[in-house]
């Protein structure tokens, strides 16, 4: 019997084979095919935060890693979100909403693709958040959306400042900004 695919199913058939070969390829050798070393412009403000050393969410004055040893050398997903504060100005709460939103609607069989299962899982989160509100940024508290993994942060200029139409001093607005973070997830080994 002929067996024909057709429109949205063809798509998803193709989806799942490619990712099927990638994964399947990555298990067979010890250093990964495809790669991702994001370089930033001059002048672009980036901050990185790492859960290797015990202050974790403190900024490493450097702030440089070894580029030939990324915190999450296999990439198997990259899930990205959007949160944002209407009122109240608070980084944080959009951080965690953006983070939410990025892994929320997500189910991964770590155990079967991540050799070493929840022990090897490693995550590496990027941030963009408004230059203008990045001090207020609590990292601690947006470590808690995440059950699982070795965490790295990347905390960058970008996200949103817009008019939230008014503001509102019972609900602690010092001005109309409504902040808006971009998150970027990527989970690995």
């Amino acid at each position: 019997a002929d067996i024909m695919v057709c429109g949205e199913n063809a798509q998803r058939l193709v989806l799942m084979t490619t990712l099927s070969l990638i994964i399947g390829i990555n298990a067979f050798y010890t250093k990964p095919l495809i790669l991702s070393h994001h370089r930033h412009p001059a002048g672009f403000n980036v901050r990185h935060f790492g859960s290797s050393s015990p202050s974790w969410a403190t900024n490493n004055k450097s702030g440089n890693y070894d580029d030939d040893e990324p915190h999450v050398p296999n990439v198997l997903l990259v899930e990205c979100g959007v949160g944002n504060d209407s009122h109240g100005q608070n980084a944080t709460k959009a951080a965690v909403r953006a983070c939410r939103n990025a892994i929320e609607f997500n189910s991964v069989s770590v155990k079967k693709i991540i050799p070493g299962g929840y022990d090897n899982m490693k995550l590496n989160v990027i941030l963009a958040v408004p230059a203008k509100y990045q001090d207020g940024l609590d990292l601690e508290e947006v470590k808690k959306v995440f059950p699982f993994g070795d965490i790295r942060f990347t905390v960058q200029d970008g996200g949103m400042i817009a008019p939230s139409g008014r503001a509102i001093k019972a609900l602690g607005d010092k001005n109309d900004d409504m902040v808006i973070v971009n998150a970027a997830v990527q989970v690995g080994y």
